[in-house]
Protein backbone atom coordinates (compact mmCIF):
# COMPACT_ATOMS: atom_id res chain seq x y z
CA UNK A 1 0.00 0.00 0.00
CA UNK A 2 2.72 2.39 0.51
CA UNK A 3 4.17 1.67 -2.86
CA UNK A 4 0.63 2.68 -4.24
CA UNK A 5 0.74 5.91 -2.05
CA UNK A 6 3.87 6.98 -2.97
CA UNK A 7 2.89 6.90 -6.84
CA UNK A 8 -0.20 8.77 -6.39
CA UNK A 9 2.08 11.34 -4.79
CA UNK A 10 4.20 10.80 -7.89
CA UNK A 11 1.25 11.58 -10.20
CA UNK A 12 0.56 14.75 -8.18
CA UNK A 13 4.06 16.01 -8.52
CA UNK A 14 3.90 14.64 -12.49
CA UNK A 15 0.68 17.28 -12.66
CA UNK A 16 2.83 20.11 -11.30
CA UNK A 17 5.56 19.46 -13.80
CA UNK A 18 2.95 18.96 -16.49
CA UNK A 19 1.83 22.41 -15.18
CA UNK A 20 4.99 24.43 -15.58
CA UNK A 21 6.57 22.48 -18.50
CA UNK A 22 6.62 23.50 -22.11
CA UNK A 23 5.87 21.16 -25.07
CA UNK A 24 9.90 22.09 -26.20
CA UNK A 25 12.58 21.18 -23.92
CA UNK A 26 15.32 22.98 -25.79
CA UNK A 27 19.17 21.66 -25.29
CA UNK A 28 21.83 23.79 -26.60
CA UNK A 29 20.76 23.91 -30.55
CA UNK A 30 18.35 20.80 -30.28
CA UNK A 31 15.28 19.62 -28.78
CA UNK A 32 14.88 17.05 -25.92
CA UNK A 33 11.12 14.74 -25.41
CA UNK A 34 10.31 12.91 -22.52
CA UNK A 35 7.80 10.36 -22.12
CA UNK A 36 6.72 8.58 -18.67
CA UNK A 37 3.82 5.70 -18.91
CA UNK A 38 2.89 4.15 -15.50
CA UNK A 39 0.64 1.43 -15.01
CA UNK A 40 -0.31 0.44 -11.11
CA UNK A 41 -2.29 -2.57 -9.21
CA UNK A 42 -2.52 -2.74 -5.57
CA UNK A 43 -4.55 -6.20 -5.36
CA UNK A 44 -7.28 -6.56 -2.53
CA UNK A 45 -8.53 -9.30 -0.74
CA UNK A 46 -11.24 -10.73 -2.34
CA UNK A 47 -12.66 -13.86 -0.96
CA UNK A 48 -15.52 -14.62 -3.82
CA UNK A 49 -12.77 -14.79 -5.79
CA UNK A 50 -10.95 -17.02 -3.52
CA UNK A 51 -14.11 -19.25 -2.39
CA UNK A 52 -14.88 -19.62 -6.05
CA UNK A 53 -11.42 -21.17 -6.60
CA UNK A 54 -10.73 -18.18 -9.78
CA UNK A 55 -8.13 -16.47 -7.21
CA UNK A 56 -5.21 -18.86 -5.47
CA UNK A 57 -3.69 -16.28 -3.15
CA UNK A 58 -0.39 -19.46 -2.95
CA UNK A 59 -0.05 -19.23 -6.35
CA UNK A 60 -0.58 -15.48 -7.06
CA UNK A 61 1.38 -13.72 -4.38
CA UNK A 62 4.38 -16.38 -5.08
CA UNK A 63 5.04 -14.14 -8.44
CA UNK A 64 5.72 -11.01 -6.58
CA UNK A 65 6.93 -8.94 -3.17
CA UNK A 66 3.88 -8.41 -1.20
CA UNK A 67 0.44 -6.87 -3.55
CA UNK A 68 1.45 -3.93 -5.63
CA UNK A 69 2.51 -4.33 -9.16
CA UNK A 70 4.23 -1.74 -11.30
CA UNK A 71 5.14 -1.40 -15.36
CA UNK A 72 6.61 1.85 -15.75
CA UNK A 73 8.18 3.31 -19.16
CA UNK A 74 10.53 5.88 -19.23
CA UNK A 75 11.74 7.45 -22.65
CA UNK A 76 14.42 10.40 -23.36
CA UNK A 77 15.35 11.58 -26.78
CA UNK A 78 17.42 13.89 -28.00
CA UNK A 79 17.34 15.50 -31.93
CA UNK A 80 19.96 17.87 -33.48
CA UNK A 81 19.16 17.78 -37.43
CA UNK A 82 19.59 15.08 -38.74
CA UNK A 83 21.14 13.54 -35.70
CA UNK A 84 18.96 12.07 -32.57
CA UNK A 85 19.93 9.64 -29.53
CA UNK A 86 17.52 8.33 -26.98
CA UNK A 87 16.93 6.16 -23.94
CA UNK A 88 14.66 3.52 -22.71
CA UNK A 89 14.27 2.41 -18.76
CA UNK A 90 11.55 -0.16 -18.70
CA UNK A 91 10.81 -1.15 -14.47
CA UNK A 92 8.64 -3.64 -13.49
CA UNK A 93 8.57 -2.72 -10.03
CA UNK A 94 7.61 -5.89 -9.65
CA UNK A 95 5.32 -6.83 -12.71
CA UNK A 96 1.72 -6.62 -12.90
CA UNK A 97 -0.22 -10.16 -12.93
CA UNK A 98 -0.73 -11.68 -16.48
CA UNK A 99 2.60 -10.46 -18.49
CA UNK A 100 5.23 -12.82 -19.61
CA UNK A 101 7.61 -10.19 -18.83
CA UNK A 102 7.43 -10.83 -15.24
CA UNK A 103 6.19 -14.85 -15.26
CA UNK A 104 9.00 -16.07 -17.69
CA UNK A 105 11.85 -13.87 -16.84
CA UNK A 106 15.31 -14.98 -16.78
CA UNK A 107 16.91 -13.17 -14.19
CA UNK A 108 16.39 -14.52 -10.45
CA UNK A 109 15.15 -10.92 -9.00
CA UNK A 110 11.56 -9.81 -9.14
CA UNK A 111 12.39 -6.35 -9.67
CA UNK A 112 13.44 -6.29 -12.94
CA UNK A 113 14.70 -2.77 -14.90
CA UNK A 114 15.52 -3.19 -18.77
CA UNK A 115 17.82 -0.26 -20.58
CA UNK A 116 17.62 0.32 -24.16
CA UNK A 117 19.79 2.49 -26.05
CA UNK A 118 20.56 4.00 -29.60
CA UNK A 119 22.18 6.68 -32.10
CA UNK A 120 20.71 7.58 -35.37
CA UNK A 121 21.94 9.27 -38.41
CA UNK A 122 18.99 10.25 -41.39
CA UNK A 123 20.24 12.01 -44.48
CA UNK A 124 17.64 12.60 -47.34
CA UNK A 125 18.31 9.36 -48.95
CA UNK A 126 20.06 6.89 -45.97
CA UNK A 127 20.66 6.47 -42.88
CA UNK A 128 22.21 4.53 -39.89
CA UNK A 129 20.81 3.76 -36.31
CA UNK A 130 23.30 2.08 -33.99
CA UNK A 131 21.55 0.59 -30.43
CA UNK A 132 18.20 -1.11 -29.94
CA UNK A 133 16.30 -1.77 -32.90
CA UNK A 134 12.44 -1.37 -34.24
CA UNK A 135 11.67 -2.59 -37.63
CA UNK A 136 9.96 -5.21 -40.09
CA UNK A 137 9.85 -6.55 -43.08
CA UNK A 138 6.82 -6.70 -44.96
CA UNK A 139 3.65 -7.45 -42.99
CA UNK A 140 6.30 -8.85 -40.63
CA UNK A 141 5.61 -12.50 -41.27
CA UNK A 142 9.33 -13.24 -40.92
CA UNK A 143 10.51 -10.35 -39.08
CA UNK A 144 9.06 -7.81 -36.64
CA UNK A 145 11.12 -6.30 -33.71
CA UNK A 146 8.58 -4.24 -32.00
CA UNK A 147 7.33 -2.68 -28.38
CA UNK A 148 3.62 -3.51 -27.47
CA UNK A 149 3.13 -2.03 -23.83
CA UNK A 150 -0.20 -3.72 -23.19
CA UNK A 151 1.46 -7.05 -23.51
CA UNK A 152 4.34 -6.03 -21.87
CA UNK A 153 6.36 -7.51 -25.49
CA UNK A 154 9.68 -5.78 -26.20
CA UNK A 155 12.21 -7.89 -28.59
CA UNK A 156 13.87 -5.37 -30.39
CA UNK A 157 17.17 -5.84 -31.85
CA UNK A 158 20.71 -4.73 -30.22
CA UNK A 159 22.56 -3.84 -32.94
CA UNK A 160 22.37 -2.07 -35.82
CA UNK A 161 20.63 -1.16 -39.09
CA UNK A 162 21.54 1.19 -42.37
CA UNK A 163 19.47 1.78 -45.68
CA UNK A 164 19.60 3.50 -48.54
CA UNK A 165 16.86 4.69 -50.67
CA UNK A 166 17.79 6.01 -54.56
CA UNK A 167 15.14 8.28 -56.35
CA UNK A 168 12.58 6.42 -54.60
CA UNK A 169 13.13 3.72 -57.12
CA UNK A 170 15.26 1.14 -55.41
CA UNK A 171 14.91 1.06 -51.15
CA UNK A 172 17.25 -1.37 -49.51
CA UNK A 173 17.66 -2.45 -45.71
CA UNK A 174 20.09 -4.44 -43.70
CA UNK A 175 19.07 -5.55 -39.72
CA UNK A 176 21.54 -7.05 -37.34
CA UNK A 177 21.47 -8.12 -33.71
CA UNK A 178 20.79 -10.03 -30.71
CA UNK A 179 16.76 -9.93 -29.62
CA UNK A 180 15.76 -8.86 -26.23
CA UNK A 181 13.65 -11.76 -24.42
CA UNK A 182 11.98 -10.55 -21.46
CA UNK A 183 15.02 -8.77 -19.30
CA UNK A 184 17.71 -10.01 -21.12
CA UNK A 185 19.59 -10.30 -24.41
CA UNK A 186 19.58 -13.51 -25.91
CA UNK A 187 22.91 -15.24 -27.45
CA UNK A 188 21.05 -15.29 -30.90
CA UNK A 189 22.28 -13.71 -33.42
CA UNK A 190 19.19 -12.65 -35.97
CA UNK A 191 19.97 -10.49 -39.33
CA UNK A 192 18.41 -9.57 -42.18
CA UNK A 193 17.61 -7.74 -45.64
CA UNK A 194 15.40 -6.19 -47.48
CA UNK A 195 14.75 -5.02 -51.27
CA UNK A 196 11.77 -2.70 -52.67
CA UNK A 197 11.54 -2.04 -55.79
CA UNK A 198 9.11 0.60 -57.16
CA UNK A 199 7.62 -0.04 -60.84
CA UNK A 200 5.41 2.91 -60.65
CA UNK A 201 7.89 5.37 -59.97
CA UNK A 202 10.60 3.68 -62.77
CA UNK A 203 8.09 3.73 -65.69
CA UNK A 204 6.36 6.76 -64.57
CA UNK A 205 3.15 5.93 -63.61
CA UNK A 206 1.06 8.17 -62.26
CA UNK A 207 -2.38 6.68 -61.99
CA UNK A 208 -1.50 4.25 -59.44
CA UNK A 209 1.37 2.50 -57.32
CA UNK A 210 3.05 -0.93 -58.29
CA UNK A 211 6.18 -2.73 -56.58
CA UNK A 212 8.17 -5.52 -55.87
CA UNK A 213 9.33 -6.37 -52.66
CA UNK A 214 11.60 -9.61 -51.16
CA UNK A 215 12.73 -10.00 -47.75
CA UNK A 216 15.70 -12.55 -46.03
CA UNK A 217 16.18 -13.15 -42.41
CA UNK A 218 18.73 -15.45 -40.60
CA UNK A 219 18.87 -16.73 -36.85
CA UNK A 220 21.77 -18.74 -35.88
CA UNK A 221 21.80 -20.51 -32.67
CA UNK A 222 25.06 -22.23 -31.65
CA UNK A 223 23.60 -25.48 -30.23
CA UNK A 224 20.48 -26.13 -32.41
CA UNK A 225 21.52 -29.56 -33.64
CA UNK A 226 23.02 -30.48 -30.41
CA UNK A 227 19.84 -29.80 -28.11
CA UNK A 228 17.08 -30.27 -30.99
CA UNK A 229 18.94 -32.97 -33.54
CA UNK A 230 16.42 -35.99 -32.93
CA UNK A 231 13.38 -34.18 -33.41
CA UNK A 232 14.99 -32.79 -37.05
CA UNK A 233 17.02 -29.50 -36.37
CA UNK A 234 19.82 -29.99 -39.01
CA UNK A 235 21.44 -26.45 -38.90
CA UNK A 236 22.68 -23.80 -36.74
CA UNK A 237 21.21 -21.42 -39.00
CA UNK A 238 17.65 -20.98 -39.89
CA UNK A 239 17.11 -19.40 -43.32
CA UNK A 240 13.67 -17.62 -44.26
CA UNK A 241 12.55 -15.71 -47.30
CA UNK A 242 9.92 -13.44 -48.13
CA UNK A 243 7.92 -11.90 -51.56
CA UNK A 244 5.72 -9.13 -51.86
CA UNK A 245 3.52 -7.52 -54.74
CA UNK A 246 1.66 -4.20 -53.59
CA UNK A 247 -0.50 -2.56 -56.25
CA UNK A 248 -3.09 0.24 -56.21
CA UNK A 249 -5.25 1.74 -59.04
CA UNK A 250 -8.70 3.21 -59.28
CA UNK A 251 -9.82 2.96 -55.41
CA UNK A 252 -8.81 -0.95 -55.70
CA UNK A 253 -5.58 -2.38 -53.61
CA UNK A 254 -4.14 -5.59 -53.39
CA UNK A 255 -1.16 -6.55 -50.98
CA UNK A 256 0.34 -10.00 -51.21
CA UNK A 257 3.15 -11.93 -49.40
CA UNK A 258 4.44 -15.20 -49.39
CA UNK A 259 6.95 -16.36 -46.65
CA UNK A 260 8.98 -19.54 -45.98
CA UNK A 261 11.29 -21.01 -43.92
CA UNK A 262 13.71 -22.99 -46.08
CA UNK A 263 15.22 -25.37 -43.03
CA UNK A 264 13.40 -27.45 -40.28
CA UNK A 265 12.75 -25.32 -37.50
CA UNK A 266 10.80 -25.78 -33.99
CA UNK A 267 7.27 -24.10 -33.88
CA UNK A 268 6.20 -26.11 -30.69
CA UNK A 269 9.03 -27.55 -28.70
CA UNK A 270 7.64 -31.73 -28.12
CA UNK A 271 6.77 -31.59 -31.61
CA UNK A 272 9.35 -32.60 -35.11
CA UNK A 273 10.50 -29.92 -36.25
CA UNK A 274 8.85 -28.62 -39.71
CA UNK A 275 9.77 -26.39 -42.92
CA UNK A 276 7.05 -23.53 -42.71
CA UNK A 277 5.29 -20.98 -45.11
CA UNK A 278 2.52 -18.71 -44.91
CA UNK A 279 0.49 -16.80 -47.84
CA UNK A 280 -0.90 -13.19 -46.71
CA UNK A 281 -3.42 -10.99 -49.31
CA UNK A 282 -5.47 -8.22 -48.65
CA UNK A 283 -8.06 -7.12 -50.87
CA UNK A 284 -9.75 -3.45 -50.78
CA UNK A 285 -11.99 -1.12 -52.50
CA UNK A 286 -12.95 2.41 -51.81
CA UNK A 287 -15.61 4.32 -53.90
CA UNK A 288 -16.86 7.71 -52.33
CA UNK A 289 -18.53 6.62 -48.71
CA UNK A 290 -18.70 3.13 -49.31
CA UNK A 291 -15.42 1.48 -48.98
CA UNK A 292 -14.84 -2.93 -48.37
CA UNK A 293 -11.79 -4.66 -47.42
CA UNK A 294 -10.94 -8.42 -47.42
CA UNK A 295 -7.74 -10.34 -45.71
CA UNK A 296 -6.76 -14.04 -46.22
CA UNK A 297 -4.62 -15.96 -44.88
CA UNK A 298 -2.93 -19.60 -44.73
CA UNK A 299 -0.36 -20.14 -42.33
CA UNK A 300 1.53 -23.35 -41.55
CA UNK A 301 4.72 -24.16 -38.71
CA UNK A 302 5.58 -20.18 -38.57
CA UNK A 303 5.41 -19.66 -35.06
CA UNK A 304 9.16 -18.58 -34.74
CA UNK A 305 11.00 -17.97 -31.74
CA UNK A 306 13.76 -16.38 -30.88
CA UNK A 307 15.33 -19.04 -29.17
CA UNK A 308 15.01 -22.78 -29.51
CA UNK A 309 13.94 -23.83 -25.96
CA UNK A 310 13.09 -27.67 -24.49
CA UNK A 311 9.53 -25.58 -23.09
CA UNK A 312 8.13 -22.76 -24.05
CA UNK A 313 8.40 -19.29 -22.80
CA UNK A 314 5.54 -17.55 -24.16
CA UNK A 315 4.58 -15.06 -26.47
CA UNK A 316 8.02 -12.66 -25.83
CA UNK A 317 9.68 -15.34 -27.79
CA UNK A 318 9.07 -14.69 -31.31
CA UNK A 319 11.02 -12.87 -33.96
CA UNK A 320 8.28 -12.70 -36.05
CA UNK A 321 4.61 -11.28 -36.35
CA UNK A 322 1.45 -13.50 -37.56
CA UNK A 323 -1.63 -12.25 -35.80
CA UNK A 324 -5.30 -12.83 -35.50
CA UNK A 325 -7.13 -11.68 -38.17
CA UNK A 326 -10.58 -10.78 -36.55
CA UNK A 327 -12.16 -7.92 -35.67
CA UNK A 328 -10.81 -6.71 -32.03
CA UNK A 329 -13.94 -5.65 -29.83
CA UNK A 330 -14.12 -2.96 -27.29
CA UNK A 331 -17.69 -3.88 -25.99
CA UNK A 332 -16.94 -6.07 -23.06
CA UNK A 333 -19.39 -8.87 -24.12
CA UNK A 334 -18.15 -8.97 -27.13
CA UNK A 335 -14.79 -9.56 -25.83
CA UNK A 336 -15.10 -11.88 -22.81
CA UNK A 337 -13.51 -15.08 -25.20
CA UNK A 338 -11.54 -13.50 -28.20
CA UNK A 339 -10.12 -15.95 -31.13
CA UNK A 340 -6.52 -16.98 -30.11
CA UNK A 341 -5.89 -18.75 -33.01
CA UNK A 342 -5.44 -22.43 -33.01
CA UNK A 343 -1.44 -22.74 -34.63
CA UNK A 344 -0.23 -23.19 -31.16
CA UNK A 345 -1.78 -26.54 -30.84
CA UNK A 346 -2.35 -27.52 -34.93
CA UNK A 347 0.85 -26.18 -36.39
CA UNK A 348 -1.88 -23.94 -38.58
CA UNK A 349 -4.65 -22.61 -39.40
CA UNK A 350 -6.68 -20.79 -42.89
CA UNK A 351 -9.45 -18.37 -42.84
CA UNK A 352 -9.65 -14.44 -43.32
CA UNK A 353 -12.15 -11.57 -41.95
CA UNK A 354 -14.08 -9.95 -44.45
CA UNK A 355 -15.00 -5.44 -43.47
CA UNK A 356 -17.83 -3.72 -45.50
CA UNK A 357 -17.74 0.34 -44.45
CA UNK A 358 -21.10 2.67 -45.89
CA UNK A 359 -22.01 6.13 -44.61
CA UNK A 360 -24.89 7.80 -45.62
CA UNK A 361 -24.74 11.51 -45.22
CA UNK A 362 -27.12 14.00 -45.61
CA UNK A 363 -26.05 17.25 -47.34
CA UNK A 364 -28.28 19.91 -45.97
CA UNK A 365 -28.23 18.38 -42.45
CA UNK A 366 -24.28 18.17 -41.53
CA UNK A 367 -25.27 17.14 -37.98
CA UNK A 368 -27.05 14.32 -38.86
CA UNK A 369 -25.91 10.92 -40.68
CA UNK A 370 -26.20 7.16 -40.77
CA UNK A 371 -23.13 4.84 -40.28
CA UNK A 372 -22.90 1.21 -41.29
CA UNK A 373 -20.52 -1.76 -40.85
CA UNK A 374 -20.56 -5.18 -41.27
CA UNK A 375 -17.95 -7.83 -40.25
CA UNK A 376 -17.19 -11.38 -40.65
CA UNK A 377 -14.15 -13.44 -39.87
CA UNK A 378 -13.50 -17.73 -40.00
CA UNK A 379 -10.88 -19.79 -38.77
CA UNK A 380 -10.07 -23.31 -39.58
CA UNK A 381 -7.36 -25.78 -38.93
CA UNK A 382 -5.23 -27.12 -41.37
CA UNK A 383 -5.01 -31.01 -42.25
CA UNK A 384 -2.44 -31.73 -39.14
CA UNK A 385 -0.47 -33.87 -36.72
CA UNK A 386 -0.56 -33.63 -32.88
CA UNK A 387 0.93 -35.56 -30.51
CA UNK A 388 0.91 -39.06 -32.97
CA UNK A 389 -3.10 -38.34 -33.98
CA UNK A 390 -3.95 -37.18 -37.61
CA UNK A 391 -6.85 -35.07 -37.75
CA UNK A 392 -8.51 -33.30 -40.73
CA UNK A 393 -9.40 -29.72 -40.95
CA UNK A 394 -12.38 -28.59 -38.80
CA UNK A 395 -13.73 -25.40 -37.79
CA UNK A 396 -12.17 -23.22 -35.22
CA UNK A 397 -13.90 -19.68 -35.10
CA UNK A 398 -16.78 -17.82 -36.55
CA UNK A 399 -17.66 -14.49 -35.81
CA UNK A 400 -20.19 -12.52 -37.75
CA UNK A 401 -21.23 -8.91 -36.27
CA UNK A 402 -22.68 -5.62 -37.62
CA UNK A 403 -22.97 -2.03 -36.29
CA UNK A 404 -25.19 0.84 -37.10
CA UNK A 405 -24.44 4.23 -35.59
CA UNK A 406 -26.81 7.29 -35.90
CA UNK A 407 -26.09 10.74 -35.70
CA UNK A 408 -29.34 12.13 -35.19
CA UNK A 409 -28.51 15.85 -34.13
CA UNK A 410 -25.79 17.43 -32.25
CA UNK A 411 -26.52 16.07 -29.26
CA UNK A 412 -27.61 12.54 -29.64
CA UNK A 413 -25.80 10.07 -31.64
CA UNK A 414 -26.99 6.26 -30.96
CA UNK A 415 -25.04 2.69 -31.60
CA UNK A 416 -26.20 -0.63 -31.87
CA UNK A 417 -24.46 -3.40 -31.89
CA UNK A 418 -24.73 -7.08 -33.06
CA UNK A 419 -21.99 -9.89 -32.51
CA UNK A 420 -22.27 -13.95 -33.14
CA UNK A 421 -19.36 -15.77 -31.75
CA UNK A 422 -18.91 -19.57 -32.53
CA UNK A 423 -15.52 -21.58 -31.11
CA UNK A 424 -14.77 -24.71 -30.87
CA UNK A 425 -13.15 -25.15 -27.07
CA UNK A 426 -11.71 -27.94 -27.14
CA UNK A 427 -9.44 -26.39 -29.52
CA UNK A 428 -8.46 -23.50 -26.50
CA UNK A 429 -7.42 -26.61 -24.02
CA UNK A 430 -6.46 -29.79 -25.83
CA UNK A 431 -6.45 -31.09 -29.58
CA UNK A 432 -8.97 -33.86 -29.92
CA UNK A 433 -10.76 -35.38 -32.80
CA UNK A 434 -14.18 -34.27 -32.49
CA UNK A 435 -15.72 -30.71 -32.06
CA UNK A 436 -16.95 -28.81 -28.77
CA UNK A 437 -18.45 -25.72 -30.03
CA UNK A 438 -19.95 -22.78 -28.02
CA UNK A 439 -21.92 -20.11 -29.42
CA UNK A 440 -23.06 -16.44 -28.19
CA UNK A 441 -25.26 -14.00 -29.41
CA UNK A 442 -24.10 -9.75 -28.41
CA UNK A 443 -26.25 -6.96 -28.36
CA UNK A 444 -25.05 -3.63 -27.57
CA UNK A 445 -27.24 -0.44 -27.31
CA UNK A 446 -24.96 2.40 -27.07
CA UNK A 447 -26.43 6.23 -26.24
CA UNK A 448 -24.41 8.89 -26.24
CA UNK A 449 -25.99 12.46 -25.42
CA UNK A 450 -24.52 16.14 -25.19
CA UNK A 451 -25.82 18.88 -23.30
CA UNK A 452 -23.52 21.40 -24.09
CA UNK A 453 -20.14 21.67 -25.60
CA UNK A 454 -18.43 20.19 -22.21
CA UNK A 455 -21.12 18.30 -20.96
CA UNK A 456 -21.97 15.01 -22.16
CA UNK A 457 -23.27 11.24 -20.82
CA UNK A 458 -23.03 8.08 -22.46
CA UNK A 459 -24.82 5.11 -21.56
CA UNK A 460 -24.34 1.34 -22.29
CA UNK A 461 -26.55 -1.76 -22.28
CA UNK A 462 -25.23 -5.08 -22.93
CA UNK A 463 -27.08 -8.92 -23.36
CA UNK A 464 -25.25 -11.90 -24.53
CA UNK A 465 -27.45 -14.84 -24.88
CA UNK A 466 -25.88 -18.92 -24.42
CA UNK A 467 -26.92 -21.95 -24.42
CA UNK A 468 -23.46 -23.59 -23.57
CA UNK A 469 -20.09 -22.49 -21.96
CA UNK A 470 -20.92 -19.95 -19.38
CA UNK A 471 -24.63 -19.06 -19.96
CA UNK A 472 -26.30 -15.88 -20.38
CA UNK A 473 -24.40 -12.11 -18.89
CA UNK A 474 -25.64 -8.97 -18.69
CA UNK A 475 -23.60 -5.90 -18.99
CA UNK A 476 -23.95 -2.02 -18.20
CA UNK A 477 -21.74 1.19 -18.27
CA UNK A 478 -22.56 4.89 -17.42
CA UNK A 479 -20.09 7.33 -18.47
CA UNK A 480 -20.48 10.89 -17.60
CA UNK A 481 -17.39 13.75 -19.70
CA UNK A 482 -16.77 17.60 -18.40
CA UNK A 483 -14.59 18.31 -21.47
CA UNK A 484 -11.50 18.64 -21.12
CA UNK A 485 -10.41 17.58 -17.82
CA UNK A 486 -12.53 15.30 -16.44
CA UNK A 487 -14.37 11.84 -17.21
CA UNK A 488 -15.84 9.61 -14.21
CA UNK A 489 -17.63 6.32 -15.33
CA UNK A 490 -19.26 3.36 -13.37
CA UNK A 491 -20.01 -0.40 -15.18
CA UNK A 492 -21.17 -3.63 -13.79
CA UNK A 493 -20.86 -7.53 -16.06
CA UNK A 494 -22.94 -10.35 -14.14
CA UNK A 495 -22.68 -13.72 -15.14
CA UNK A 496 -26.50 -14.32 -14.22
CA UNK A 497 -27.65 -17.69 -15.69
CA UNK A 498 -26.55 -21.01 -13.38
CA UNK A 499 -25.17 -23.61 -15.54
CA UNK A 500 -24.31 -27.11 -14.96
CA UNK A 501 -24.11 -28.96 -17.69
CA UNK A 502 -22.59 -28.81 -20.48
CA UNK A 503 -20.15 -25.81 -19.08
CA UNK A 504 -17.24 -25.69 -21.01
CA UNK A 505 -15.76 -28.78 -22.64
CA UNK A 506 -15.16 -29.95 -19.31
CA UNK A 507 -18.52 -29.65 -17.56
CA UNK A 508 -17.46 -27.99 -14.54
CA UNK A 509 -19.63 -26.03 -12.74
CA UNK A 510 -19.42 -21.94 -12.90
CA UNK A 511 -19.56 -19.10 -10.59
CA UNK A 512 -22.21 -16.34 -10.69
CA UNK A 513 -19.94 -12.96 -9.99
CA UNK A 514 -20.60 -9.36 -10.54
CA UNK A 515 -17.57 -8.01 -12.28
CA UNK A 516 -17.46 -4.38 -11.50
CA UNK A 517 -15.90 -1.18 -11.97
CA UNK A 518 -15.41 2.65 -10.86
CA UNK A 519 -13.24 5.06 -12.11
CA UNK A 520 -12.28 8.74 -13.50
CA UNK A 521 -9.83 9.67 -15.94
CA UNK A 522 -8.24 13.55 -15.49
CA UNK A 523 -6.21 15.01 -18.88
CA UNK A 524 -4.43 18.47 -18.58
CA UNK A 525 -2.29 19.63 -21.20
CA UNK A 526 0.94 16.55 -20.68
CA UNK A 527 -0.70 14.75 -18.52
CA UNK A 528 -3.35 11.85 -18.77
CA UNK A 529 -4.35 10.12 -15.28
CA UNK A 530 -6.97 7.34 -14.43
CA UNK A 531 -7.86 6.08 -11.20
CA UNK A 532 -10.12 2.98 -10.84
CA UNK A 533 -10.94 0.40 -8.42
CA UNK A 534 -13.22 -2.98 -9.33
CA UNK A 535 -13.28 -6.65 -9.83
CA UNK A 536 -11.66 -8.08 -13.32
CA UNK A 537 -12.58 -11.50 -14.60
CA UNK A 538 -9.95 -14.17 -15.83
CA UNK A 539 -9.45 -13.80 -19.84
CA UNK A 540 -7.63 -13.11 -22.72
CA UNK A 541 -6.49 -9.22 -23.32
CA UNK A 542 -5.74 -8.69 -26.93
CA UNK A 543 -3.92 -6.05 -28.92
CA UNK A 544 -3.05 -5.60 -32.23
CA UNK A 545 -3.92 -9.25 -32.78
CA UNK A 546 -1.71 -10.52 -30.10
CA UNK A 547 -3.44 -11.99 -26.66
CA UNK A 548 -2.04 -12.39 -22.87
CA UNK A 549 -3.45 -13.96 -20.73
CA UNK A 550 -5.11 -11.86 -17.69
CA UNK A 551 -5.72 -13.57 -13.88
CA UNK A 552 -8.77 -12.70 -12.11
CA UNK A 553 -7.97 -10.10 -9.56
CA UNK A 554 -9.44 -7.32 -7.36
CA UNK A 555 -7.74 -4.16 -6.58
CA UNK A 556 -6.88 -0.07 -7.06
CA UNK A 557 -5.53 0.79 -10.95
CA UNK A 558 -3.58 3.77 -11.42
CA UNK A 559 -2.23 4.88 -14.73
CA UNK A 560 -0.64 7.58 -16.16
CA UNK A 561 1.41 9.59 -19.07
CA UNK A 562 3.25 12.81 -19.27
CA UNK A 563 4.94 13.74 -22.41
CA UNK A 564 6.75 17.12 -22.77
Amino acid sequence: MKKFLLTIGLVAATMFVANEASAQIKAGEGQVSIALESNNTYYTKDQKLIDAGIYIPGSQDSRTKGDFGSNDYLKVDYNLGRFSAGVQLDGYLPGLFGYDIYKYQQRDSKMTAFLSKYVQWEDKNWGVRLGDIYDQFGNGLIFRAYEERALALNNSLAGGRAYYNFNNFVNVKVVAGMPRLYDVRSSNWVYGADLALSISEMTGWQNGILSLEGSYVGRHQNDAVEEFGMIGVTTENLNMVSGRLNLEVAGFSFRGEYAAKLNEDVYDPVMPAKKGNVVHLDLGYNYKRFSVSATFRRQEYMTTPIEMRPLSIGGGNSMNYVPLLTRQHTYMLANLNPYRGTSIFTGGEIGGQVDVYYSLRNKKARGKYWNFHANFSMFNTLNHENFGMEFKSRNAWIDFNFDIERQWNKQLKTTFFYSFQRWDEELNHFDTDHADYCRSHIFVGDVTYKFNKKHSLRVEGQYLVSGDYEGDWVAALVEYNFAPKFSFYVSDMWNWEPMDENYSYASEKHELLHYYQVGATFTHKFLRAQLSYGRNREGYVCSGGQCRYQPAYTGVNLAFTLTF
